[in-house]
């Protein structure tokens, strides 16, 4: 009996067991579980390196901000006006200390200068003043991009982002009208007639180029946004053609640059016309307009000269708003006074400007 049992006991080992449908095969006792679930832990706080706990701390929220930032700046494209509006507004009040971010905060902000919401728009506008008084020079390095949209909107077919368009002007002309008025004098000028659906018409009847903007859908819009677009008018007028006072300069020590004492190195004779004359560098003649008779009658400038005229120093502007713009100017100023009220006021105080370029003249 005792061999028997001995003989079942080693046939276990070779007998296969029979599965059951749905039922896993039974495990061997020898059988050693091998799977394994590997788990991390993260101690920001804790490093191998020898940097001070204020350091980590600091390095821990800086990473953290700019996380924050990224992802608030991609709502910036959202397709609700109430979350672009909310975004903005929380952007504004947790601006970086680091300059280098505001690259990143105009580059996803400044298209909604163009945005169909007002409360966006005007968001818009207290960010780039808050973003300007913070970082002194920032808006001057993103000039080009900005007066881009500010053109843009000033010739929009849509009444309400026209009528804010003279809103983002200002804000340059606050903050960065030296840039404004040396880069953009012409086009700026050029897009106020078709704001205000004014005509540029040549004296010369032979060389004479319209720009007519009497439409329906391009004019100066209501009263409010005409008195709006008239003080700016005045402010980019007198920041364009008139000099300024020591006082009013900036204050180039606090300007971003690349050197910090890089402002001991600018050429003092940057707003004379041709500052490198006499180094004999970027001379050029001033265009001259020729008569029908194929000698040239003036140094005048005329329409068909804008577009290759560089306006970046004082005397240039001056020239090209007596030559160029004047005449017409103040033709349509005189009609905006006859309405009376604060349009005339505004119109009357541009007008009071020419008058004064006149007699400096």
């Amino acid at each position: 009996m005792g061999s028997k049992r001995k003989r079942q006991e080693k046939a276990k080992d070779f007998v296969k067991t029979k599965l059951r449908v749905g039922k896993t095969a039974a495990k061997p006792d020898n059988y050693t579980d091998t799977s394994f679930v590997a788990k991390t832990i993260s101690l920001p706080n804790q490093s191998i390196s020898t940097r001070s706990t204020t350091t980590k701390t600091a390095t821990t929220t800086n990473k953290s901000q700019d996380v924050d930032l990224s992802h608030h700046l991609s709502l910036t494209k959202h397709h609700s006006s109430t979350t672009r509006k909310e975004v903005l507004n929380y952007i504004e009040n947790h601006l970086p200390s680091n300059p280098s971010s505001y690259k990143q905060i105009l580059t996803s902000t400044i298209p909604l200068i163009l945005d169909e919401s007002a409360k966006v728009r005007t968001a818009l506008m207290s960010l780039l003043s808050a973003s300007a008084k913070k970082q002194p020079g920032l808006l001057d390095l993103h000039i080009r991009s900005i007066i881009l949209f500010i053109n843009s909107a000033m010739t929009h077919i849509q009444p309400d982002i026209r009528h804010s368009s003279t809103k983002f002007l200002d804000i340059l002309i606050e903050h960065a009208g030296e840039s404004l008025t040396k880069g953009y004098f012409i086009k700026i000028i050029r897009s106020y007639f078709t704001l205000m659906a004014w005509n540029l018409i040549e004296d010369k009847k032979s060389n004479s180029i319209a720009i007519s903007a009497n439409t329906a859908s391009l004019g100066g819009g209501t009263k409010k946004a005409r008195i709006g677009h008239l003080e700016v008018l005045k402010k980019f007028l007198k920041v364009s053609l008139f000099a300024m006072d020591n006082s009013e300069e900036h204050d180039m020590e606090g300007l971003i640059s690349v050197h910090p004492q890089s402002y001991r190195y600018i050429l003092q004779s940057m707003g004379t016309p041709q500052a490198y004359a006499s180094l004999k560098l970027f001379v050029k003649e001033l265009p001259k307009r020729h008569d029908e008779r194929g000698g040239s009658s003036d140094d005048s400038f005329t329409i068909k000269d804008l577009d290759s005229i560089s306006a970046e120093d004082l005397e240039t502007r001056k020239k090209v708003m007596v030559d160029v713009f004047m005449n017409q100017m103040i033709k349509h100023l005189k009609g905006l006074i006859k309405e009376g009220g604060e349009v005339g006021r505004e119109a009357n105080s541009c007008l009071s400007l020419l008058e004064e370029l006149t007699k400096v003249e």
